[in-house]
């Protein structure tokens, strides 16, 4: 059989050898891997130490005993009716990896700066950041922090590119948000919080209640900054912070802040202030400032944040000054109501001064005055009161001080100082010019008028909560002081202002005249300094309104400023700009305390309230007539005679003739057989200071008043025979 040989010859004789060489070779192979490879990591570890070893260094230091606040619990601010104006809701820091949104950094940022209330070209430039990984400047809430997930997950600046982890590249770290849930509501008076310190308003005032005590967390962290999982550790519990409790009343709050909104629109103010206490006890029931800000948000509206305009700002005060100029020459009996004066202008030391109107009105009564707003007339009750008497009634009204409301950055009166005390700066003093003051201050010493006599401090806050809900304070309303004014002169002033609103012919402020309520106000027009010139703006003006209602027994007290309203000058009056405002406050909180209406307004001889007109006559000459003749003339006019003098027909009288006045009022006059320049000093014992003012002015006399209330003793007996001219020394007493 033949055999096939394909050419290929086996070594038998050596097969151990062939083998053997083949597993050296191997075994060669290995090990000169083993040793590449060892050299490799000595290398890297030698590179690591030499070159990244600082740096790791540093990394490692990071890593350990990081120590960070744990902010407690921030307490709540409610309103009166217990509703939370500000509390703190549960919030997150987030942090974004910014390497891979730099390729798609302008889609990104006009994505991502809706959603956190940012604009556009902020958050280019915080994604811009050379750093790895940014965090955003403010916490979001849950629902911004699920819109940024979404955003992520759906990555819609790079819709197509999914070889990214864009879910991964947002991270979110837990912490507390404070949170405001009616926005700009009463704003400038909450203030708002940042980085857990409370700016402006209560959240400053009341900082160290409502923060609580911190506590500290310790952990380690990368590099990046970042907690590592599971070294977070509590090292100090952190204690919540008491809450507090204001007297902002949710419902008239909600009244000004509506009208404020109005009032800003229509006439778009360079500032804003509307203030509603009650009169009887200081509280601040509401209170709106314009610019404001909605404190969630505080960081959009930088320029609104510094101020509260009812509270930091200070303004000549104008006409609504006069009123307490009026209580105090009343007071002091340097003028009474039915003393008369000619307006229109009037030299004080080389300086005319002008009547708002510049022509004036004739021959009026300082009554009259008030009601027509008459500069001359006011200028003329400041010299008559005197630079003595002026200080000392600013002081006690509380003008000379701040008021020392919980609220902070209070403004502070700018008055001239003793060594600026002319007689022009006196009789502008008396018309509200040259002097500077604040808001509150006003709403004070107005509540002097209102409530009879008690000068109250205001207040926002009734009460601090602790965390458990116990009362751990009970804020009482403070009164300065008391009984500095007679109740008859409060009366007559506070009647008198009734009357300025009501008063078809004299009154000027009808704006605020509330059907069926008596309403007690005061309006006023001041210039504004151009601080550039130190001259004053001819076309700039703050216009305001003050007032109270009901008149009888005041429950809400209401003060609107303007300052600056874009309208023509000829309608920029406070009686044209801020009293229909004032009114609307007014009548809206009426409504909201069921006081029911009781009738039209009455004159102020009137004792009663009730429907009724004020009716003016005119006063009729009594010279030359017998007491009864007189009598009997004067109550056909529905005027009341007092007389002095024993016997005689009447030689003097006061008012003069033509003179008007309500119906109801006073008229006086002189009994006497003799003429000359001497006239018998009447008994004026039990009289009230008005009457014994206007009893004596009859007879051409002075009074010199020592004390308040009724006249107890007279210096000079009655019938003593004394020149015309004459002061008559008085004590009074309640």
């Amino acid at each position: 059989m033949p055999t096939y040989n394909s050419g290929w010859k086996s070594d038998k004789k050596h097969p151990q050898k062939r083998k053997s060489n083949r597993n050296k070779k191997r075994m060669w192979a290995l090990q000169g891997g083993l040793v590449l490879a060892l050299s490799v990591v000595l290398w890297r570890v030698y590179d690591v130490q030499k070159v990244y070893g600082k740096q790791l260094q540093q990394n490692e230091a990071k890593s350990v005993d990081v120590s960070r606040t744990l902010l407690a619990a921030r307490g709540s601010i409610l309103d009166a009716q217990g509703n939370a104006l500000a509390y703190d809701v549960s919030a997150f820091y987030v942090d974004i990896e910014t390497t891979d949104l730099k390729q798609h950094l302008s889609e990104a940022a006009a994505i991502l700066a809706p959603i956190v209330g940012s604009n556009v070209a902020d958050m280019t430039k915080l994604l811009s950041s050379s750093a790895g990984w940014v965090e955003l400047p403010h916490p979001v809430m849950a629902p911004a922090k699920a819109q940024l997930q979404t955003a992520f997950d759906d990555h819609k600046w790079a819709p197509s590119d999914t070889s990214i982890n864009w879910s991964g590249e947002v991270t979110f770290t837990p912490t507390e948000q404070r949170y405001y849930p009616f926005g700009d509501f009463a704003a400038n008076t909450l203030g708002y919080v940042s980085n857990g310190i409370g700016y402006g308003g209560v959240e400053q005032e009341y900082n160290s209640l409502l923060a609580g005590t911190n506590g500290s967390v310790s952990f380690q962290q990368d590099s990046e900054g970042f907690p590592l999982p599971g070294s977070v550790h509590v090292t100090k519990q952190a204690q919540p912070g008491d809450s507090v409790q204001l007297t902002i009343d949710e419902n008239i709050q909600g009244f000004v802040e509506n009208v404020m909104n109005n009032l800003v629109q229509k006439y778009q103010p360079e500032n804003a202030a509307i203030i509603v206490t009650n009169p009887q006890t200081g509280a601040i029931l509401a209170m709106a400032s314009r610019p404001t800000f909605n404190p969630n948000s505080y960081w959009l509206t930088p320029s609104a944040l510094s101020q509260n305009w009812a509270v930091t700002s200070t303004f000549e005060p104008g006409s609504t000054f006069k009123p307490f100029v009026l209580a105090a020459a009343l007071a002091t009996g340097a003028v009474s109501l039915n003393q008369t004066y000619q307006s229109g202008q009037t030299t004080v030391d080389g300086t005319v001064i002008h009547d708002w109107n510049d022509v004036g009105w004739g021959t009026l009564t300082y009554q009259q005055a008030l009601e027509e707003s008459s500069n001359v007339g006011f200028a003329k009750i400041a010299m008559a009161l005197g630079w003595n008497n002026m200080n000392k009634y600013m002081n006690l009204f509380g003008f000379t001080q701040q008021t020392g409301v919980d609220l902070p950055h209070e403004g502070k009166p700018i008055l001239f100082p003793s060594s600026q005390q002319g007689p022009v700066e006196l009789a502008t003093s008396g018309f509200g010019q040259g002097i500077s003051i604040t808001p509150l201050q006003q709403m004070a010493a107005m509540g002097v008028i209102a409530n009879g006599g008690k000068l109250m401090k205001p207040y926002v806050t009734s009460k601090v909560i602790a965390p458990d809900g116990k009362t751990v304070k009970q804020v009482e309303p403070t009164v300065v002081r008391q009984n500095f004014i007679p109740q008859s002169v409060l009366d007559e002033v506070k009647q008198t202002m009734v009357l300025d609103v009501s008063d078809p012919k004299y009154g000027i402020d009808a704006a605020a005249k509330i059907p069926g309520y008596e309403v007690a106000g005061k309006t006023g027009t001041a210039q504004v300094v151009d601080p550039a010139t130190g001259q004053y703006y001819s076309d700039r003006f703050i216009t305001s309104f003050m007032g109270f209602a009901p008149a009888s027994d005041p429950k809400v007290e209401v003060y609107v400023t303007v300052d600056y309203p874009k309208t023509a000058e000829a309608s920029t009056w406070g009686s044209t700009i801020a009293a229909p405002y004032a009114k609307e406050i007014m009548k809206d909180s009426l409504q909201y305390y069921h006081i029911a209406p009781t009738g039209d307004v009455q004159s102020a001889s009137q004792a009663t309230s009730g429907a009724g007109k004020v009716t003016y006559v005119q006063t009729p000459s009594i010279v030359g007539m017998s007491e009864q003749a007189a009598t009997q003339k004067l109550s056909a006019l529905g005027l009341n005679g007092m007389f002095a003098g024993d016997s005689g027909n009447v030689s003097k009288q006061w008012p003069p003739a033509g003179v008007e006045v309500a119906k109801g009022s006073k008229m006086y006059g002189l009994l006497s057989t003799n003429g000359g320049d001497k006239v018998p000093v009447p008994n004026i014992t039990g009289l009230s200071l008005r009457d014994a003012t206007n009893l004596l002015a009859a007879l051409s006399l002075n009074i010199q008043p020592t004390g308040s209330g009724f006249v107890s003793s007279q210096s000079i007996p009655a019938g003593t025979q004394v020149p015309t001219g004459s002061s008559v020394p008085v004590t009074l007493k309640p």
